[in-house]
């Protein structure tokens, strides 16, 4: 039987830098916490990273589409590929096109998750796989 119902990517995740298969400036992240406020079908964002002493923080949200929002400028994309949800975005614009695709697919029964990350154009092509695992409500944060 097979259900309808989709994964919840809800929760706070701390990066597995030894699981995670890092390149390009990725590579450089020593640590970091992803939130995903998941509330289909918007998907709220939060991520923070660790690299060299300094931290680096971004935060967006996204709907569920079928067509990509936005423009030639800047365009994204939140949708799902069966169970993996994945967020697309870049330009088609004449002075800059490129691409980001990222690939959220919950393992473990949902205590890991990886995000498969994919950039094409802006100087240079890599493909990233992050893992987290999902922190627990009895965890304490790391000092």
């Amino acid at each position: 039987m097979h259900s309808n119902l989709k994964p919840d990517f809800s929760g706070e995740w701390v990066l597995d830098r030894q699981a995670s298969q890092l390149s390009g400036g990725a590579a450089a992240m020593e640590a970091g916490t992803l939130r995903i406020d998941h509330r289909d079908p918007k998907c709220g964002f939060q991520i923070s990273m660790n690299a060299v002493g300094e931290t680096v923080e971004r935060a967006w949200e996204s709907s569920v589409s079928e067509e990509p929002v936005g423009g030639p400028e800047f365009y994204s994309r939140l949708f799902w590929d069966q169970d993996v949800l994945v967020f697309e975005c870049g330009s088609t614009s004449v002075d800059e096109t490129w691409s980001m695709v990222w690939r959220y697919q919950l393992l473990e029964s949902g205590h890991r998750l990886q995000a498969v990350e994919q950039m094409r154009g802006r100087g240079g092509d890599f493909d990233n796989t992050w893992m987290f695992n999902k922190r627990r409500s009895t965890d304490t944060p790391a000092a």
